[in-house]
């Protein structure tokens, strides 16, 4: 019994990857779009409409965001992120860096950040970056999954 209760708190304490509620995110400034699962919500837009913060339980964070880019490709941008996080105290384990992709993970305490990014027209990239509790990994190795196929552009021919 003591298990049973232990894996229905957990069940409510994780957001479910139901297909039914999972909701899209368009960006139209950018041209990119992400499914965020049940369980978020959306945070105020930021003034400049780059992407959304969405909140969940337990102090998880979904971030779904565009940037042009500037002065590099959208690799030098992926490879800066990197560094950027390695400054921010993440502890990266894992990285890949591609001529219009890139991921990367790492963890910081008992916290862990996963990013996944995508080259999008007109000097541009899309990135999702998800912050959550080590403890709750397997339950999130699903939401990462859906959502890093569901990072795409829209409205050009990539």
């Amino acid at each position: 019994m003591r298990y049973f209760l232990i894996a229905l708190a957990w069940l409510i304490a994780v957001p479910a990857a139901s297909a039914a509620e999972w909701q899209t995110y368009s960006n139209a400034r950018f041209g990119y779009r992400a499914e965020v699962p049940p369980g978020f919500r959306m945070a105020r837009a930021p003034d400049n409409d780059d992407g959304r913060t969405f909140t969940g339980p337990n102090g998880d964070r979904i971030l779904v965001f565009g940037t042009n880019l500037l002065d590099t490709a959208f690799e030098g941008e992926a490879s800066n992120r990197i560094a950027q996080a390695m400054d921010d105290g993440w502890q990266i384990s894992y990285s890949r860096v591609e001529a219009d992709w890139a991921s990367y993970s790492g963890t910081n305490g008992s916290r862990i950040l996963y990013v996944r990014g995508v080259q999008l027209c007109d000097e541009a990239a899309a990135f999702v970056m998800l912050e959550y509790r080590s403890r709750d990994l397997k339950a999130y190795d699903a939401i990462v999954k859906r959502m890093v196929a569901s990072l795409k552009p829209v409205g050009c021919a990539r």
